[in-house]
């Protein structure tokens, strides 16, 4: 939506807005013939005195009717309020679930992915933690906000690495796990170099500085040879234990 179009008036101003037809409402660029054959009004929704959001009605040409912005008003007086309620509802749930510096499943999220698969306890999976080496030094050298965009670019250099199903989380820290819902070790294994290898073929740049990352990664395998889908989180990490004590930007696994 364009910021000088009708709607993002409405929004910006408080104030309904209606146009005769030939004017784009949302500013998209539509083309001429089909913008003079809709006219509309851009009807903002107020909870309090904050612009929620706006309402769009569209229909045959026609000009401005003060009446009928009035009798708007009057139909969404209780829109306005209702919609801010459940946007707090919905960022409450995404809250319960997202880390919220890099956007990424969170923990409590991993856990829930992880009983979940209870019942398909005959396929296999495979949980890789993937630990961000040297992050202190990083901090220490190029601050703390240098820092959060090392993770931030991290978590996309996940998600690229990873397949559809997969599901990906920041647990703590510059720590991520992965989680890998019928995949045996070996996929799992190729997983986390594709991980590494990712990771360190993509530096962070910041303010002009190119600061290489690479990360060292610790998986284990459910059924074999963990033997119980429990025991996953205690044996990945124990891998990454001694991929970080092998040297770091390595792939051990349990």
């Amino acid at each position: 939506m364009s910021a000088e179009s009708p709607v993002a008036h409405a929004i910006a101003t408080g104030l309904p807005v209606a146009t005769r037809g030939p004017e784009d409402l949302f500013g998209l660029g539509v083309p001429g013939r089909r913008r003079s054959e809709r006219a509309g009004i851009a009807y903002p929704l107020l909870d309090g005195d904050i612009v929620v959001g706006a309402l769009v009605l569209l229909g045959p040409p026609l000009g401005p009717d003060v009446a009928a912005l009035e009798d708007l008003g009057a139909l969404l007086t209780d829109l306005g309020p209702r919609l801010a309620a459940l946007r707090a509802v919905h960022d409450a749930e995404r809250r319960a679930v997202v880390d919220p510096l890099t956007g990424l499943r969170n923990r409590r999220e991993l856990e829930r992915a992880m009983a979940a698969y209870g019942p398909r306890a005959s396929e296999p999976a495979t949980l890789v933690y993937v630990d961000l080496d040297h992050f202190k030094r990083l901090n220490d050298t190029l601050g703390h906000p240098a820092g959060d965009a090392a993770l931030r670019h991290v978590a996309r250099l996940l998600e690229t690495a990873v397949r559809d199903g997969d599901l990906v989380a920041r647990i703590g820290g510059e720590e991520f796990a992965v989680w890998l819902p019928g995949t045996p070790l070996r996929e799992g294994m190729e997983v986390a170099d594709r991980i590494r290898r990712s990771v360190a073929e993509k530096p962070l740049t910041w303010t002009g500085t190119v600061y290489p990352l690479t990360t060292s990664c610790g998986l284990a395998c459910y059924p074999q040879p963990i033997g119980d889908l429990l025991n996953l989180p205690a044996a990945a990490d124990a891998a990454l234990y001694r991929a970080k004590q092998g040297g770091r930007n390595r792939v051990e696994r349990a």
